[in-house]
């Protein structure tokens, strides 16, 4: 079936048939229904016995590879803390976008990837998870009529909001949280990372080099599995993608949408492809018909709208390629840091001010739940979850399925690379430091052009009308890069150039 293309669905073993279009996989205790462009992998242990399935495409970096058909971990751990690390050291080694369903070692648990690209739902009274909401609320009208349109409203999702924090669009429906894993005996989620502090790094040049050949090293497995496309904006993360490519430009072609509004990115693209050979092509803006937005809120399970869901036609000329992207680097940049130091209180409220959303008693609840585990974190990493999880993961990652025709990945989601940013002095990511010195260390040339800005008298036209078009937006930014440059001067560390 051409809707759930993509996308799967978790359930208790029954007399129940498979969906039509789906293809089962009987594990222990429970079924796998796997539909058409989502690859599955089986998982056994060292004996060979099958013990769960990884969904998507994971990446050995270490291997430079895709995985395919047959994935082995290690050991057999007798439940408890074993279990725990066996999939710490067994699965998220792996970068890519996949979900691992486990049933095994008298264990059954779904894991999402570092960022929960591959996002997933569940219904706790049904015993069922799946993809979207779609999926696991067969019955139109019952989707229709477990809609939750007050909450839909005062998360403001039809002005770019979206429902974090396990929220969803339906009633008796909850978002797994990325670092949770959904405990299918008791049908709840726990967190499994990071349990505690993260260690810093004894050598701030390893984490560079870490960071650039994690990416390297995927791309180049990707470059191996088919045809690849790479991001290119005015933008950190995609600076760094194309530093991460230079020794295999011959093996990526580069992208830009030219979108209305993306003068600076179509400008800056343009300028670094001429000036060091990059194969780039823009693909050209198609704007959704009514029927093609309707389809593309189902594949998100209605839990936002925005920019992608007009515009998402623009990326058909991908459709059976891959696409490579630049979601993660946020993490290495402070992204919600704004005046915030390491002992700044943090609250439920001021973490649902701080993602701009309107108070909301329900919301605000939610939020609090997620914290209250992890109150004894300093105030900048809770920060950095906060974004991880209840930005990315329910925001970016909701929309996992809506375009099932191209594979997409994001290099810089990995455990490996998360764990390194997240262990950096706030210093070396104030200003985006961190990323601008990964860029350096591989392609520094490309530094050359600035960053999300033109330079010059540009950039001050460009403020000029976004004053006079938004106001309030563009007044409240001009505070945060006053606030922001302010911090960078007060830590600056010797030797970092912000």
């Amino acid at each position: 079936m051409a809707d759930f293309e993509g996308q799967f669905l978790v359930s208790e073993k029954d007399g129940a048939a498979p969906p039509t279009g789906a293809v089962r996989w009987p594990l222990a205790t429970l079924n796998v229904d796997v539909f058409p462009l989502l690859d599955t992998v089986e998982v056994v242990d060292e004996t060979g016995a099958r013990i769960g399935l990884l969904l998507g495409s994971p990446i050995d970096t270490d291997d430079r590879c895709v995985v395919k058909g047959t994935y082995r971990i290690d050991g057999r751990p007798d439940g408890g803390a074993g279990i725990d690390e066996a999939v710490e050291t067994g699965i998220y080694r792996l970068s890519g976008s996949f979900l691992f369903v486990l049933d095994g070692w008298g264990t059954r648990r779904i894991y999402l990837d570092a960022n929960g690209s591959k996002s997933l739902v569940y219904d706790p009274e049904a015993r069922t998870a799946a993809a979207t909401a779609a999926l696991a609320i067969s019955d139109p009208r019952e989707y229709e009529s477990r809609f939750r349109r007050d909450l839909y409203d005062a998360l403001l999702v039809a002005q770019d909001g979206w429902f974090p924090a396990g929220l969803t669009a339906h009633r008796g429906l909850e978002r797994l949280t990325c670092n949770h894993y959904l405990d299918l005996d008791r049908w709840t989620q726990a967190r499994h990372w990071p349990r505690g502090p993260v260690e810093p790094a004894p050598d701030e040049a390893a984490v560079l080099r870490l960071i650039a050949d994690e990416v390297e090293r995927a791309i180049e497995a990707l470059a191996g599995d088919g045809e690849v496309h790479v991001a290119l904006t005015a933008g950190h993360e995609t600076r760094l993608l194309a530093a991460c490519c230079r020794d295999r430009l011959n093996d990526v072609r580069f992208i830009t949408v030219n979108a209305p509004g993306s003068g600076l990115d179509t400008t800056r693209a343009r300028e670094l492809s001429r000036r060091f050979g990059l194969a780039h092509a823009f693909l050209p803006y198609s704007e959704a018909n009514e029927e093609e937005k309707r389809a593309w809120q189902r594949r998100v399970s209605h839990c936002l709208t925005g920019s992608n869901l007009t515009m998402h036609p623009s990326l058909r000329p991908l459709d059976g390629k891959i696409f490579v992207g630049g979601l993660g680097g946020e993490i290495g940049r402070g992204f919600l840091w704004l005046n915030a130091e390491e002992n700044t209180p943090v609250d439920a409220a001021s973490i649902v001010s701080r993602l701009k959303f309107p108070p909301n008693a329900e919301l605000t609840a939610a939020v609090e739940k997620w914290l209250s585990p992890l109150k004894h974190l300093d105030s900048l990493l809770l920060l950095d979850l906060a974004y991880m999880e209840l930005r990315m993961g329910s925001w970016a990652f909701a929309q996992s399925y809506a375009l099932p025709r191209h594979r997409e990945f994001n290099p810089l989601v990995s455990r490996r690379i998360y764990a390194a940013m997240l262990s950096t002095p706030p210093a070396w990511r104030r200003g985006n430091a961190l990323i601008v010195h990964a860029i350096a260390l591989r392609w520094p040339e490309l530094l050359v052009l600035p960053i999300n800005r033109y330079g010059g008298w540009r950039d001050r036209l460009a403020m000029a009308r976004r004053i006079v078009s938004e106001p309030r937006r563009a007044l409240r930014k001009l505070r945060q890069l006053g606030a922001a440059r302010n911090l960078r001067e007060k830590d600056k560390p010797d030797g970092i150039a912000s």
